[in-house]
Parts: C-alpha cells; sequence; structure tokens
C-alpha cells in the first residue's frame, strides 16, 4: 500500500535535487545552504539532505562551506558532445548513403542492455520499424547492438548476456554460448547481418564507427525488408555500410595506420 507515496516522493526528491542544480550559473556558480534553502523556499535541513546526496554522486563539490557544480555533471555534457559530434560529422555521409542504397539509415550507440538511436535518416519507402532518435531496442537482437558489444569489454557482454537475451523476431538468438560465438564472428569480420532478429521479414547490417582513440564509439546500421535486401543481393548494401562506417570514423579523427601500430605495439 505503501509504494505509490515511496515512488511520490522519490520523484520528488528528484525534482528538488535537480531544481538545486539548476541555480548554479555562470554568473553564481557557488551556493551556500542557506542560499539553496531561501531560493528554493525550502527546509535548511531538507537542502542539506539534498547536497548530501548530490555531493555522493559527484554532482556537487564542496570549496569550503559552500558548493559548486561536480565532475559528474562534465561526465554527462560529455556523453552529449560525443553525440552531438557523431551526428554532425555523419549527417552528409548518411545522406548519399541513402540516396544510394534507398534504404533507412541509422546511427545508434550503447547504452545499458539496449541500443539507442542517436540519428536516422529516412529513405522514400520506409519500413514500418517504429525506429526512431531515442528509441531503445535490445543489443542482443539488432546488428548496431551486435557490433557494439562485440567491441567492448568482456565485463560488458556478461553483464547484457546475464540481463537475458530476449527473443523478438523468429530468429533472435537467445542462447548464450550461441550469442557468444556470434559476437566473435562480428568482430572478426567487421559487421554484422542480422536477418528476421529483430523483426519477422526485416533485415540489418550493421558497422562499427570509430573515434580518435580508436575505439567503437557508435554503429552504423541499414534497414530494409527481406525482399528488398535479399540475400543474393546483400553484398553491395554490406559493403556501402562499411564503407560509410570508415568514413564517418575519420571524420572523427580516426587514423586506421596509428590504431594498427599501438594494437601490434601492444
Amino acid at each position: 500500500m505503501n509504494q505509490p507515496n515511496n515512488r511520490t516522493s522519490i520523484l520528488q526528491s528528484v525534482q528538488k535535487g535537480l531544481r538545486v542544480l539548476q541555480l548554479f550559473t555562470r554568473e553564481k556558480p557557488v551556493w551556500g545552504t542557506t542560499e539553496i534553502a531561501a531560493a528554493l523556499e525550502l527546509n535548511k535541513s531538507t537542502v542539506s539532505r539534498l547536497i548530501s546526496d548530490l555531493l555522493a554522486e559527484g554532482y556537487l563539490q564542496k570549496e569550503q562551506n559552500k558548493y559548486s557544480l561536480g565532475y559528474s555533471l562534465l561526465y554527462l555534457s560529455g556523453v552529449i558532445t560525443s553525440h552531438l559530434e557523431i551526428q554532425r560529422e555523419s549527417k552528409d555521409i548518411i545522406k548519399e548513403l541513402v540516396d544510394h542504397i534507398g534504404e533507412a539509415v541509422h546511427i545508434a550507440v550503447l547504452e545499458g542492455t539496449g541500443i539507442t538511436y542517436v540519428h536516422k535518416a529516412e529513405c522514400q519507402n520506409p519500413v514500418e520499424l517504429l525506429s526512431f532518435i531515442g528509441r531503445k531496442n535490445p543489443v542482443s537482437c539488432t546488428s548496431s547492438g551486435q557490433v557494439l558489444l562485440a567491441f567492448h569489454k568482456d565485463n560488458v557482454i556478461d553483464y547484457v548476456i546475464g540481463a537475458g537475451l530476449p527473443r523478438m523476431g523468429p530468429n533472435s538468438v537467445t542462447d548464450p554460448e550461441q550469442f557468444r560465438s556470434r559476437l566473435q564472428q562480428v568482430k572478426l569480420q567487421g559487421y554484422s547481418i542480422c536477418i528476421d532478429e529483430m523483426h519477422e521479414d526485416v533485415v540489418s547490417i550493421a558497422a562499427p564507427i570509430r573515434d580518435y582513440t580508436g575505439e567503437v564509439v557508435a554503429a552504423i546500421s541499414m534497414v530494409g525488408t527481406s525482399q528488398r535486401i535479399s540475400l543474393d543481393k546483400i553484398d553491395p548494401f554490406k559493403e556501402a555500410i562499411i564503407q560509410a562506417g570508415k568514413e564517418i570514423s575519420l571524420q572523427l579523427g580516426y587514423i586506421p595506420a596509428a590504431y594498427e601500430k599501438e594494437l601490434t605495439v601492444k
């Protein structure tokens, strides 16, 4: 019976915490407890508790007896900046790719046990897949997710598999060992092809996007029906996606020769 009240209480605390963070500006980057309480018309005890939680999570830092924004916010802003950079650098390449292959193209990033689409270019005859910017899909059933996970660390792979491999389409891989083998194959060949794994009669092809460090930070994918992308016609689509991924990577500062040299040294 107390669950709705607890949920309301947590939501209110989150809202109050966000109101605290919103007080910090260029003009006034440092605040004291009394000042915050007065500005937000809250009790000092409530503000002290909020500040304690924000300090523990790194969203505030203490400067003598006052507070300023913490480095956790810099990390979040870095994530947003990175996504915006990928969108900016891939925009023209994606447009040309859609014009060339006639299918929808996505840019996706890994978030937890799912992928999130951060950019999309639609084709003239789109497939109704309910994919849009900001939408999340399971990692295991998507070509983008398989590419992103294949180049990740083992602990991330273990985490995703441990959370469960959902069955979305008739060919979804739900066996952990079979999925691990799939990821090894994707990493070795440098691309992923999913047929009927997320949706029936739908084909998706994805390739990695690397940044200046050589790390895979996103995936580019195309999606179409199995009638339009039949197995005997799949190679040109695959090569186009791989090439687009390489071009976007170069735009993000990736230097293939330098990365390969670093791997050799290691």
